[in-house]
C-alpha cells in the first residue's frame, strides 16, 4: 500500500494518476453522469448516442444503467438488472425528483433535464481523495480507499464500484425498437455498493471484452446523492 501511494503521489498533477493496476484521484474530480435506459424504450437511443460522446476523462465519467421495467413489454434487455431499477428509484426518492422514467439522466446524483442541450461540463471541486486498486481475476478483487478533505464528513459518504464496458451492440427483434441495431458505451455490467469494507469482489461476466472495460469507483452521500470523488481505471492497462 505504501509503494502504491508513493508512486501515485508523484503523478498528482494528472487527472487520474495511474500506477500499475491502480489509480489515484487528482486535485479535482470528474462529474458523475448516470443514464437510466432500456433497449425496450424507443426514446432511449438518442440519449445513448449523446452518452457515447462523453469520453470518460477528467471532466466527466459516464455510467449507463439498464433498468428492467421495460422487459415485460416485448424485448428482454440483456444488460438490465432489477438492482439498477432500485438504484434509480432510491435516488429519485432521496433527491425529490419527478419519479423514474427512461431516458433519465442524473448529474452528480441529481436529475439533469438539460443534458440534451449539450452543455459544457468542467471538472468539479473535490471533497475527498480516492485510491482504487484492482487485482485481475474472476471475480475482480477491488480495493477502494477514500479520505474526506476539508469540511466533508467521511461518515456520510459510501463507496460504490461499477464495471463498465464500451463497444456493445444488440440487434433488437421485438418491442418498440424492433429491427434496430442499438449501440452502447459505458454500460454497467456489474455494480457493488455501498461497500462495508475497503476490499470487495466485483463479478466479471464471461462475455466482457477486457480491452473495452473499466472499473469506476465513486463516493456518494446517501441522503442527497452528493458525490465526493470519482476515479476510473481502464482494465486494458492491467496485467491478467
Amino acid at each position: 500500500m505504501r509503494r502504491l501511494i508513493a508512486v501515485a503521489a508523484t503523478l498528482l498533477s494528472a487527472p487520474f494518476a495511474h500506477a500499475d493496476c491502480a489509480v489515484q484521484s487528482g486535485p479535482s474530480r470528474a462529474h458523475l453522469i448516470e443514464l437510466y435506459s432500456s433497449e425496450g424504450c424507443s426514446s432511449c437511443p438518442p440519449a445513448e448516442a449523446w452518452l457515447r460522446s462523453v469520453h470518460n476523462d477528467a471532466q466527466a465519467v459516464a455510467l449507463e444503467f439498464h433498468v428492467d421495467y421495460w422487459d415485460a413489454l416485448g424485448w428482454r434487455d440483456r444488460f438490465a438488472s432489477a438492482r439498477y431499477t432500485a438504484r434509480q428509484q432510491a435516488l429519485a426518492t432521496r433527491t425529490g425528483g419527478a419519479g423514474v422514467y427512461t431516458p433519465q439522466v442524473l448529474l452528480d446524483g441529481r436529475e439533469w433535464r438539460d443534458w440534451y442541450r449539450h452543455p459544457e461540463v468542467t471538472a468539479a471541486s473535490s471533497k475527498a481523495t480516492m485510491t482504487l486498486r484492482v487485482e485481475p481475476g474472476t471475480p475482480l478483487h477491488v480495493h477502494v480507499d477514500t479520505t474526506a478533505s476539508g469540511a466533508a464528513d467521511a461518515s456520510t459518504y459510501a463507496n460504490y464500484v461499477a464495471l463498465i464496458e464500451d463497444g456493445l451492440s444488440s440487434q433488437v427483434r421485438a418491442g418498440e425498437n424492433r429491427g434496430t441495431l442499438l449501440r452502447h458505451d459505458h454500460v454497467v455490467r456489474a455494480f457493488v455498493g455501498p461497500l462495508a469494507h475497503a476490499d470487495t469482489e466485483v463479478p466479471m461476466p464471461s462475455d466482457v471484452n477486457w480491452s473495452h472495460a473499466a472499473v469506476v469507483a465513486f463516493a456518494q452521500r446517501a441522503r442527497d446523492g452528493d458525490i465526493a470523488q470519482v476515479v476510473m481505471l481502464p482494465l486494458a492497462q492491467c496485467q491478467r
